[in-house]
């Protein structure tokens, strides 16, 4: 092995953090204790939050925090990149990083103990790994190295930005009997951005996945109340009692916050003991890994350096405990009807309520009828009311009809089929190429009332240059799409404006018809089609019974009798699944099926665009949901839509999976 070690041990540094000069200084300490062996790990964690810059790399050790082997700052402090992915060059200039450390603790465990066998270096880093007493150590350490961005300048923000709630954390955790040093998971989990929203679908301040939120919080094409703050507090609260009712200490409950109540719990009995440290330190799962070991040292490190933040950042400017009052609509209403009779900017209004989803404010749908609508308090909502006409509030929310792109379909055909045009489609889905689609991506089928966008679409088009026009595609020369493009950054999946209910009647007919010529369009095998309809769907990603159930307006029971299924038997994916439409259409399901699927589609595109793609080999014991969560860090769907061809159901070791490389927005 070629290698200059004493370039290497002039870069190489390692730092301990079990004499850093700063012990930990938190309230309620009783209540939530630090382990001595634990004190390295959430001093580590104070210097990511209170020291170290989202441009500023730590390449560490993944079990024994103290051990630092070299901070690496990657240019110039940017803002607007803090959230960002590890970019193609990072990945590649980390890993290699990664294995220039590994070689080095793999040639020290070659040449160990005989210290007369190494060389000056050598001997350093020996001296400097005391704690190693065997070939062994060195080995486990070589892999064991990790790189981890620094957050000070995300947590500074999120202090400024927690003044904004704070006082309504406080309020709801006192009223739940919670202590109020829990208050500042959000810093996190978020920094206290109530727009996060992760590759993997989680969203909030308080990070819920839709999984876990759906529990506590309304999720639907028009509100997401994750997005809220006061109201997804509430909804941490909560879970947090539950934890603690579960596991009985707020070590456990706060961990389980990451890892689940049922999995520490199980933790808990395998391992006999409820001590934390002793879990993690011993417990073994593939499940309970780096993110959930480290959970309640990050929590530790984000309470100290939030109690005592004028050590590590100097004076903050705290923004004001935002005030505001409600009202609750009695029926559906425009947005921009209610913005024409608000003085109040439009980033402001979303500030105020960002519950509400893009859908809404793009007028795709109405504000939904019972929600409750937050203005600042200078407002007068009683004179607002007052205001409005009748005829601007709706009896019913908004219908839209949807489109799952499938194999060999191209825009022109999806046009021809429903009575539209391509140019139509283009412009009310926000797609610049009507080659830039894919399988599996829902389109939204204009109706009348698109009239004006498709008037603008067709303006802007005749003021193009002769030169434009001869580099568009021609409709007449495009190809079936069998494969994904390859150029997936240029995928157009954004949020995009809904229409009114169908009035053309073959437009509408071609959506829900039952009469057996549209079939694959509702994806359902019926079995009978008189009243009430019945027939198999399979099994989508991100979908359950409680999906199911809510589209046909029935207890999941219900279907659960219809299948035979036991209580806690699950479903997975492309699973036969027979349901009864009694009270609701299958078109109606269908349409509900397909705008989910679409507000899926949405809430990742509009945070993250796709850059690359990368190829992954299955290895052993690895399926999709731990490959999602534990690996590739996406949502299923994601996933599926690039590997149409792969039966995950028969995952194997060896079979390779297209994985699309992601970049936050910002």
């Amino acid at each position: 092995m070629h290698m200059n070690y004493l370039k290497i041990w002039l870069i190489l540094v390692i730092f301990s953090y079990t004499g850093y000069a700063n012990e930990l200084n938190y309230s309620s300490q009783n209540l939530f204790p630090v382990h001595n062996e634990m004190v390295a790990a959430s001093q580590f964690w104070i210097k990511i939050f209170g020291e170290h810059n989202t441009n500023e790399y730590l390449i560490h050790d993944s079990r024994k925090l103290n051990i630092v082997y070299e901070v690496i700052t990657w240019g110039k402090l940017d803002e607007s990149k803090a959230d960002d992915p590890y970019s193609k060059e990072q990945k590649k200039y980390f890993k290699n990083k990664i294995k220039f450390y590994k070689e080095i603790l793999v040639d020290l465990a070659a040449v160990y103990p005989d210290t007369n066998k190494m060389n000056t270096d050598q001997k350093k880093a020996y001296r400097l790994l005391s704690g190693f007493k065997s070939k062994n150590d060195f080995l486990e350490a070589a892999n064991r190295i990790r790189v981890q961005k620094g957050q000070k300048n995300k947590f500074r923000r999120g202090l400024e930005i927690s003044g904004r709630y704070m006082s309504y954390l406080k309020k709801t955790f006192e009223k739940y009997g919670l202590p109020e040093e829990l208050t500042v998971l959000p810093h996190v989990e978020s920094s206290f951005n109530y727009k996060a929203y992760s590759s993997a679908g989680a969203a909030g301040i308080w990070q819920f996945t839709r999984g876990t939120g759906k529990q506590f919080l309304k999720i639907s094409y028009e509100v997401d109340e994750r997005l809220d703050p006061i109201l997804a507090t509430e909804a941490a609260a909560k879970l947090l009692k539950r934890n603690f009712e579960i596991l009985g200490s707020w070590p456990l409950a706060i961990t389980a916050y990451n890892h689940g109540a049922y999995g520490m719990k199980r933790a808990v009995k395998k391992m006999k003991t409820t001590d934390l440290n002793s879990i993690i330190k011993k417990y073994r799962s593939r499940y309970f890994k780096f993110a959930s070991r480290n959970f309640y040292c990050e929590f530790i490190a984000a309470l100290h350096v939030s109690q005592n933040y004028q050590t590590y950042f100097g004076a903050i400017a705290f923004e004001d405990p935002i005030q505001y009052k409600e009202f609750r609509l009695s029926r559906y209403m425009k947005y921009e009807t209610l913005s024409k009779y608000l003085d109040m900017d439009k980033n402001l209004f979303r500030k105020y309520n960002p519950a509400l989803r893009l859908s809404v404010y793009n007028n795709s749908k109405y504000m939904p009828k019972g929600y409750r609508v937050r203005l600042p308090n200078h407002i007068s909502t009683d004179s607002l009311l007052a205001s409005i006409p009748e005829a601007a509030y709706y009896a019913n929310q908004k219908q839209s009809k949807y489109y799952r792109i499938r194999y060999g379909d191209t825009l022109s055909d999806i046009a021809r089929r429903f009575g539209t045009s391509v140019e139509m489609l283009l412009a009310v889905n926000n797609i610049s190429n009507e080659h830039f689609i894919r399988r599996g991506m829902t389109i939204r089928l204009p109706d009348k009332t698109d009239a004006p966008v498709i008037l603008a679409a067709a303006d802007k088009s005749e003021n193009k240059t002769e030169e434009a026009k001869e580099a568009a595609p021609e409709v007449a020369n495009e190809t079936p799409l069998e494969t994904p493009p390859a150029d997936y950054s240029r995928i157009p999946i954004v949020a995009t404006p809904s229409p009114e209910p169908a009035k053309d009647s073959t437009l509408a007919h071609a959506a829900v018809s039952t009469n057996g010529t549209n079939l694959t369009d509702l994806e359902i095998e019926f079995i009978q089609q008189k009243h009430p309809a019945v027939g198999y769907i399979r099994v989508e990603p991100e979908e359950t019974l409680g999906h199911y159930s809510d589209w046909l307006q029935i207890k999941t029971q219900s279907i659960r009798n219809w299948n035979n299924l036991s209580f806690k038997t699950p479903i997975h994916l492309n699973k036969k699944i027979k349901l009864v439409f009694k009270d609701v259409t299958p078109g109606e399901f269908n349409s509900m099926r397909l705008e989910y699927h679409r507000g899926l589609e949405e809430d990742f595109f509009v945070n993250y665009e796709i850059t690359d793609t990368l190829v992954h080999q299955v290895k052993n014991g690895e399926n999709l949901w731990y490959l999602c969560n534990y690996v590739f860090n996406l949502p299923f769907w994601l996933i599926v839509d690039y590997n149409k061809e792969i039966d995950f159901g028969k995952l194997k070791p060896g079979d390779k999976l297209v994985v699309p490389a992601v970049k936050a927005k910002g």
